[in-house]
């Protein structure tokens, strides 16, 4: 009987160490902020995510820590890609359209968004139409434009969101857009796009901001929007140092977050801009996990 007894007290004291050891787990008593972009640094040139990444992304959640999308792509397009991780739950967040909108898993609502002034758009789409670049926008649902081009498709395709033809913009538009595309695809799209932006830097002075998340996509944001204002509002908001905040990507829009992050990580496939504001380079590529490197690196074991 006795012994009955005491085997009984030790597997209670057993499973109330487990529990204590569990919620020290979970409750994780310095809690970090990882903010990750999406195309060419989670995303393999596939637009994949691959199980490794996926593995470590919900160990460091497993423990506590937040896990940020930040992304140039609308929010419909970043929330298909969360979705598809299984990332829609506590401590999981999503900042589009370059920081311009704040979403919380979680709860599956858009808790910040900025949009750009109407007559901007206006003469922004008037600028380029005249000029036959291409240029589109967005609703919630699809990416607009006013002409059927090679572009357009190519952009629907790569962000998976379907596009539609409107008559007018932005009279059309259900409400103000967060952010304005030009897309080149000719040779030396790069250069083309940085002349638009320079002969247009005057009219869209102190109304909003232009930034290249590749070289063929010129975005114009509403002022002060980035993913470097995302990453400080969202710390602020749940309470956790800028210090503790850890930011990876691979592109110029991606400066701000790198640039603002307690640490910026840069993917070894990113540009020699956005390598020359880093604090790490990563050993791997987005198709080697790059991702995975700095979580471990600066999170799991930091």
């Amino acid at each position: 009987m006795m012994n009955t007894l005491q085997a009984m007290r030790w597997q209670g004291r057993d499973l109330y160490i487990r529990q204590i050891l569990k919620k020290m787990k979970t409750d994780h008593p310095h809690k970090k902020i990882l903010f990750t972009d999406l195309d060419d640094t989670l995303l393999d040139d596939d637009k994949n995510v691959a199980p490794e990444d996926v593995d470590t992304i919900n160990e460091m959640l497993g423990v506590g820590h937040r896990f940020v999308i930040a992304t140039g792509r609308p929010i419909y397009s970043a929330k298909k890609v969360a979705k598809k991780l299984g990332l829609y739950r506590d401590g999981i967040y999503i900042a589009a359209s370059n920081g311009g909108v704040i979403y919380d898993c979680s709860q599956e609502k858009t808790i910040h968004a900025d949009t750009l002034d109407i007559d901007l758009v206006d003469a922004l789409f008037k600028a380029a139409m005249a000029e036959n670049m291409h240029v589109h926008t967005y609703t919630d649902e699809y990416v607009v434009s006013m002409r059927q081009t090679k572009a357009l498709e190519i952009y629907s395709q790569k962000i998976s969101m379907p596009y539609k033809i409107l008559d007018k913009i932005p009279e059309d538009l259900p409400a103000p857009p967060p952010k304005l595309v030009i897309m080149s695809i000719e040779e030396g799209s790069r250069r083309i796009l940085e002349d638009f932006e320079k002969r247009h830097a005057e009219s869209v002075k102190g109304r909003a901001i232009s930034v290249f998340s590749n070289d063929f996509l010129l975005e114009y944001l509403p002022a002060g929007v980035s993913k470097g204002r995302a990453v400080v509002s969202l710390c602020e908001k749940l309470g956790i140092p800028v210090a503790d905040s850890v930011a990876v990507g691979d592109e110029a829009n991606d400066i701000p977050m790198i640039d603002a992050a307690g640490v910026g990580a840069v993917m070894k496939n990113g540009t020699d801009e956005a390598k020359s504001h880093a604090g790490y380079v990563t050993s791997r590529t987005n198709n080697e996990c790059g991702v995975s490197e700095v979580i471990r690196k600066f999170i799991l074991e930091g």
